[in-house]
């Protein structure tokens, strides 16, 4: 009988009011065999600190065995497709109270548990769009 070796993933701490998606991410991560965590990693870390338009250009790949982060992938999948939904809902929710029901922004913040700074950041996008509308027709 092959006897299977025990291992400990010890993570550090996390705030409490850590979105669980991403708690699943950084355990996945952490189990990943040393050698993908290094070059998962290094990858991230290229990708958050380049600039914008660069990011797809300029960014060394790095290549690691894909069933080996396969589970890791995958858990950013659902976080990413997590916060895809959320902002198509809050802006789904800006449209209709601001821009079809006549409501304003200051009459749906208090209704609403998402953060201010976000509900007023799909505000303006639709603001900014508005503007730009109406400028074409003026210049049509």
């Amino acid at each position: 009988m092959i006897e299977k070796k025990k291992g400990y993933i010890q993570l550090p701490p996390l705030p409490e009011e850590l979105d669980g998606g991403l708690v699943h991410v950084l355990w996945e991560y952490a189990k990943l065999p040393e050698a993908e965590r290094t070059v998962t990693f290094k990858q991230f870390w290229e990708l958050a600190n380049a600039d914008r338009g660069k990011a797809a250009d300029d960014t060394e790949v790095y290549h690691v065995d894909p069933e080996n982060v396969a589970d890791f992938l995958e858990s950013i999948r659902r976080v990413v497709a997590g916060l895809f939904r959320e902002a198509i809902g809050l802006s789904q929710y800006v449209y209709e109270e601001c821009f079809v029901k006549g409501n304003s922004l200051e009459e749906i913040m208090p209704d609403d548990p998402r953060t201010q700074e976000a509900i007023t950041a799909v505000y303006m996008l639709y603001m900014d769009d508005k503007k730009a509308d109406q400028s074409d027709e003026v210049t049509s």
